[in-house]
């Protein structure tokens, strides 16, 4: 497996027959090695039962998933199923289910009857403790004869409201308990006017407090008898739930295997169901890796028990029969490093994979900037903490430690002392030198990124991005005659005649470019209208090569003010209390200056080297499996 370059693909068409077509697809999820790519047509379209039949399944999921609740065991779903067959399965699995709903119908039944009746008794509870104060028997308020009373409780603001509507008629409204947001009243007028009441209240979202049956006597005494009620059900339902662990127990295989079961047949079916059909036939299509066909045709013909066909060709060219997805192995140690690419964007399938040069050039960039052993150390000891904490991340951020720690030796420097002479140069003694040397790195970054563009042009076939691409060929050589022979010219090593004998072609191509290109593709070629736009182009191509090679500038910068800012911390740290300054400006000088300089090198990578080769924009490879893939 080339880690520089995505895994070589075949484009695969099985043509598969109705009686195989469920092994044969339950074969490739298993495998996960097939990334489905659907093209359907005027007489090639999906058969309408396996999305009847993936209804059907999900019906019986859904029923399952309740009985599974009610046992408490939701969580414990997916898992594996040996050999999911859609049709043939579903008649035993509607019987499983069926008996499991049978078996915990009762038992479930009971166990919500006794839970709400626990919650009733204990909403009794709160009301009679409300009632309290009245010292009213609980069955007088219930027989007046008289008067219409009731208690409950509404929103806060409609209190008001409520009094308001009753002008008519002579009421009693009382707040007993203020909330937040309710407030909980009694209210009584006449018998005869109980309809006013009512219809007041029920326009103000009235929640009424009802009059536990179990209460008689005194609030007090009626609070008794129900807390004594209300144990008692609780006991009733501690004994239902222990049932039902006994019940889970003898039914717990069962529901587990048919779980899995109707989860692989559902995850089968709704696979299926996107497959085109004619006349008994499925076509499955799709990409493969080049290196696992083998291994997977003789696995589909060992489960295949009629014909199988199974055309392999080279992928199509992207946008003709869909984009050719890109399926990329990097080693174990290189992976945490895919965040700085998965970032930018997706590698194409005729792209280079940039993960390695990525992490390199990053971390080289990084360590510049912030090069010292001792923060970069601490940045180590937190990144290897993170990673063995199980993020990935942290590995990034370890390896950024190491290149500031490599830097730091190469400058002498830690926690801003000078602690031996430096190898290479101290960056606020050698400002100018380090300015030249970050220059001189960014050229080769951009260079190596031009060099790299070259390949993935080669690679994808794509001859005019080869050679006059702002990057290829031609982009190079001007690059290289601008800034490089402009600088022997200034050294005066050539005469400014020779320099520009090859300058003024070089530009005029680059110009010209679009007309160029349109005419080796066959296409009629604006020359006199491309003029204006040519020669705007012209200028921000000069302008881009200067402006990518200077901004690199800013390097050698941030590795001049972290020196600076790490002498500023150690001249405020004397004295009794300067430890306290030293690490709360080493804490300022990690986590602060530490962000931004990983800002900018992304910022640098991005943008002056990925842009160079690295479009972004593949498909990733999901290849079909019972855990998902190959979205449709």
């Amino acid at each position: 497996m080339n880690p520089f370059t995505p895994e070589r693909l075949v484009d695969v068409s099985l043509f598969v027959t109705e009686r195989d077509v469920e092994t044969i697809t339950a074969t490739l999820m298993r495998e996960a090695s097939l990334h489905l790519n659907v093209q359907e047509s005027e007489h090639w379209t999906p058969a309408p039962k396996w999305a009847d039949l993936s209804e059907t399944y999900r019906a019986l999921l859904g029923r399952i998933d309740k009985v599974a609740h009610a046992l408490g065991r939701e969580g414990e779903g997916g898992g594996t199923y040996a050999d999911p067959r859609p049709m043939r399965d579903r008649p035993a699995l509607e019987s499983d289910v069926l008996r499991l709903e049978t078996r915990v119908a009762g038992w479930r039944d009971d166990l919500e009857a006794i839970e709400r009746r626990v919650r009733d008794l204990e909403a009794a509870e709160r009301q009679l403790a409300l009632l309290a104060p009245l010292g009213v028997p609980v069955d007088e308020l219930r027989s007046l004869r008289h008067h219409h009373v009731t208690i409950g409780s509404l929103p806060s603001e409609n209190v008001a409201r409520v009094a308001a509507a009753l002008f008519q008629v002579s009421f009693v409204l009382l707040p007993l308990e203020r909330g937040l947001e309710r407030t909980l009243v009694a209210a009584a007028v006449a018998d005869e006017d109980g309809h006013v009441l009512d219809r007041a209240l029920r326009s103000a979202f009235f929640e009424p407090v009802h009059l536990p049956s179990e209460a008689d006597g005194t609030p007090k005494e009626a609070l008794a008898a129900v807390e004594a009620l209300r144990r008692e059900a609780e006991a009733e339902r501690d004994a239902l739930r222990t049932a039902g662990d006994a019940l889970f127990t003898e039914v717990g295989d069962l529901l587990t295997e048919t779980r899995h079961a109707l989860h692989a047949n559902l995850a089968v079916c709704d696979v299926i169901r996107r497959f085109p059909f004619r006349d008994g036939v499925y076509v499955i299509g799709g990409y493969l890796p080049a290196a696992r066909l083998d291994e997977t045709e003789k696995k589909l013909r060992d489960v295949a028990e009629g014909q199988l066909v199974l055309e392999a060709l080279p992928p199509t060219p992207a946008g003709v029969g869909g984009e050719v997805p890109s399926l990329v192995y990097n080693p174990r140690w290189l992976r945490p490093f895919e965040i700085l690419v998965d970032t930018y964007g997706v590698t194409g399938y005729d792209e280079l994979n940039p993960t390695l040069l990525a992490a390199l050039v990053f971390t080289f960039m990084f360590g510049l900037m912030f090069g010292d052993m001792g923060h970069g150390a601490i940045l180590a000891a937190i990144g290897l903490l993170l990673a063995w904490r199980g993020l990935s991340a942290g590995i990034v951020l370890a390896a950024a430690g190491g290149a500031s720690i490599a830097f730091g030796a190469a400058y002498g420097m830690a926690f801003g002392y000078a602690v031996f002479d430096a190898p290479w140069l101290q960056p606020l003694h050698a400002i100018f030198e380090l300015l030249i040397a970050s220059v001189i790195a960014g050229v080769v970054i951009l260079n190596l990124g031009m060099i790299l563009n070259l390949i993935s042009a080669r690679r994808a076939g794509d001859t005019l991005r080869f050679w006059l691409d702002k990057s290829g060929v031609l982009g190079l050589a001007f690059y290289w005659t601008l800034v490089g022979g402009g600088l022997l010219v200034f050294q005066g090593l050539i005469p400014t005649p020779v320099w520009l004998l090859v300058l003024l072609p070089l530009a005029l191509l680059t110009m010209f470019r679009e007309p160029l290109e349109e005419r080796l593709r066959g296409q009629p070629a604006h020359w006199t209208g491309n003029l204006v736009g040519g020669f705007f182009e012209l200028f921000e191509t000069v302008i881009g090569y200067a402006s990518n090679s200077l901004s690199f500038v800013r390097m050698g910068a941030f590795a001049v003010a972290h020196e600076g800012l790490s002498h500023m911390v150690l001249s405020y740290s004397g004295g009794g209390t300067g430890w306290i300054v030293f690490l709360f400006g080493t804490l300022l000088i990690v986590g602060f200056e530490g962000l931004i300089v990983g800002i900018q090198a992304l910022r640098l990578s991005y943008y002056e080297f990925f842009g160079r080769f690295f479009g972004g924009r593949g498909t990733p490879f999901r290849p079909l499996s019972f855990s998902g893939g190959s979205d449709v």
